[in-house]
């Protein structure tokens, strides 16, 4: 049985805690992602296998647009454009020593509804880490935004995700009843886990 347990909620840290938080499941530790995770991810999710799934045309970003990225990521969307809207972002970092970085879990929330993603370094596909990463995240998501319905994305090569998804309870729906998903590229198979 996986134990994914949320030990700290969002809701209850402060800014600093929130850099430095620790949570975790039975083989993994969560951290708040920051773009100090960059250098650290960078050369697992820049990958051809990794790319072939987030951006088909294989143009990963830089180093320093990752840096960028991730410090936009941990800093969260303006406010006055956006009251409704939450972000979520963890680093994903295995138990075992030397302790790496293997992937992240996203989330924007838009008040009801919201989206989901994850990435994992392909050293650690197939490995039953990204159905635990995703366990805890819904137990960390229902924490910090209950009653939201989460919707995901998924190239339709990647059978891997779609296997994953629907194991985790999120049911397959025609793109044209989507919301407007950011996540959502022409042809990409939409999935729904409500509340």
């Amino acid at each position: 049985m996986l134990l994914a347990t949320c030990y700290l909620s969002e809701a209850v840290l402060d800014d600093q805690d929130k850099k430095t938080a620790v949570m975790q499941s039975n083989n993994l530790n969560f951290e708040p992602l920051t773009d100090a995770h960059a250098n650290e991810l960078f050369s697992i999710l820049t990958t051809p296998s990794v790319l072939a799934f987030i951006d088909p045309n294989g143009n990963p970003p830089t180093i320093e647009e990752l840096r960028a990225e991730y410090a936009s990521r941990s800093q969260g969307p303006v406010v006055l454009a956006t009251p409704t809207e939450r972000w979520f972002n963890m680093a994903i970092r295995l138990k075992i020593p030397p302790f790496p970085a293997i992937g992240r879990l996203e989330a924007t929330e838009y008040g009801d509804w919201g989206e989901v993603a994850y990435l994992l370094g392909e050293a650690w596909w197939g490995k039953g880490l990204a159905f635990e990463a995703m366990l805890w995240w819904h137990d960390y998501l229902a924490a910090v935004a209950p009653r939201t319905e989460w919707w995901a994305t998924v190239h339709p090569i990647n059978q891997r995700s779609i296997r994953l998804l629907k194991r985790l309870g999120y049911k397959e729906v025609d793109s044209n009843q989507r919301p407007q998903l950011n996540s959502y590229d022409l042809g990409d198979c939409c999935f729904v886990r409500s509340v």
